[in-house]
């Protein structure tokens, strides 16, 4: 970063950001989560230095549950094949410190405040061998500090849209001042790396894919239960998953008609944020429309479940689900959000309805999934209805089903390409 945008940062944009933060957090339970647990962040890492056993220390940073998503194949590899290397994981928001589980990361944290200091504390403490970002989560004192230490950086997943800097001479000097630090970049696509050669040398940058993908298929391992194909091509399974308020609105109560019109139907409600407020919303609303319902806390085999209105209650079950489900709702689309992670079900055989908000990182494999004809977005209840209207056909049905299977299977691969650019 030049002299000028440092000062700039330094003196008054992070310091600004700090105050509005401090200022939050009396209101809102995850900014003083995150506060407190920053606190506790330098606790760990000493105590992580004193018990350090690995000859050199990989430190990657992730906003939140999904951008984990986008590095985990990634830490497992490393681990697998290079035990001798520590991982230190931090995380900005409390959604994916608190929800990431994975004996593979030595020490989690959350990110530190970027102030001078702060950064320089952690590398005293840690001193990582490179440090791997991901998606659009980049702090620049950390790239600063880097490059004046000669540590290698990195940043995968990278994504860049015009729109952020709309071509102006002071957007792209900003941008490029931030992303000149970096070392190496690897992003999604053709698309996104000609998006960043605007602010950035090409040599600096290489589209390797979305490890996500490889995620994704991965986890089926883990699946216990399994709908056989004549449960599946009955299509009288469908989950409505990650459930926003905005997604409720559109949804209810024209959903339950999935039921009347269907006597041996089932529905399966997810909310994105676990309450007891939302769980009894979703039962008021069975109540209302003269179904019966039941709440889950624990992953079971759904087909044995007399209620037609399944409620679930519990975190790491959902990709699970997707293989009992026939068809996939994801929600988030009628959000500034955007729709959640798609894959999963995709992976699952599933085709996948969501609302028309493409953003938060899907946006690709949301195309992906529309241009095979095995995705859908929605606009409102009336539409979604006819999108369930047309995979009633079984020939539409089954034709979804294998190009959702299709389009992540065609996109695997990017974590053997990131592990060999990582691990050189």
């Amino acid at each position: 970063m030049n002299l000028f945008w440092m000062l700039i940062y330094n003196v008054f944009l992070y310091p600004v950001f700090f105050i509005i933060i401090m200022f939050l957090i009396p209101f809102n339970l995850k900014l003083r989560a995150g506060f407190f647990g920053r606190h506790q962040s330098f606790k760990k890492l000493k105590k992580f230095k004193k018990s350090n056993i690995f000859s050199e220390i990989y430190w990657f940073h992730v906003s939140s549950f999904g951008e984990f998503q986008q590095i985990e194949s990634i830490i497992d590899s490393i681990k697998k094949n290079n035990s001798d290397i520590g991982i230190v994981v931090s995380f900005f928001s409390p959604s994916g410190y608190d929800n990431v589980t994975n004996v593979n990361i030595d020490c989690k944290i959350y990110m530190p405040f970027d102030f001078l200091w702060s950064i320089f504390r952690v590398f005293k403490l840690i001193k990582p061998k490179k440090i791997i970002f991901a998606s659009y989560d980049i702090w620049p004192n950390i790239f600063l500090i880097s490059k004046m230490m000669g540590i290698n950086t990195m940043l995968i997943s990278a994504r860049i849209h015009k729109k952020s800097f709309k071509l102006t001479r002071l957007g792209k000097s900003i941008y490029r001042s931030i992303y000149s630090l970096i070392d190496q970049i690897f992003t999604v696509n053709n698309q996104d790396l000609l998006n960043m050669n605007q602010i950035v040398p090409r040599k600096k940058i290489e589209a390797l894919g979305n490890p996500r993908f490889d995620i994704a298929l991965k986890k089926e391992v883990n699946v216990d239960i399994k709908f056989d194909s004549n449960k599946k091509n009955n299509n009288n399974f469908i989950i409505f998953a990650s459930l926003w308020p905005e997604d409720d609105k559109v949804l209810f109560p024209d959903i339950f008609d999935l039921l009347r019109n269907n006597p041996v139907r089932k529905i399966i409600i997810l909310p994105h944020e676990l309450s007891d407020k939302s769980i009894n919303y979703y039962q008021k609303q069975s109540i209302k429309n003269n179904f019966e319902s039941i709440v889950i806390e624990e992953y079971l085999d759904i087909s044995k479940l007399k209620e037609r209105v399944i409620i679930v209650n519990a975190i790491g079950i959902l990709y699970k689900l997707y293989w009992q489900t026939s068809i996939s709702y994801v929600g988030g689309g009628f959000s500034k959000n955007g729709i959640h992670n798609i894959m999963e079900p995709a992976v699952a055989s599933n085709p996948v309805i969501f609302g028309p908000n493409f953003s938060n990182g899907n946006f690709l494999e949301a195309e992906a999934l529309l241009k095979a004809s095995s995705g859908f977005s929605v606009k409102d209840s009336r539409e979604l209805i006819e999108i369930f209207n047309k995979l009633s056909q079984v020939n539409i049905y089954d034709a979804a089903c294998k190009s959702s299977r299709k389009v992540m299977e065609e996109n695997m691969g990017s974590t053997s390409k990131l592990l060999s650019r990582i691990v050189s």
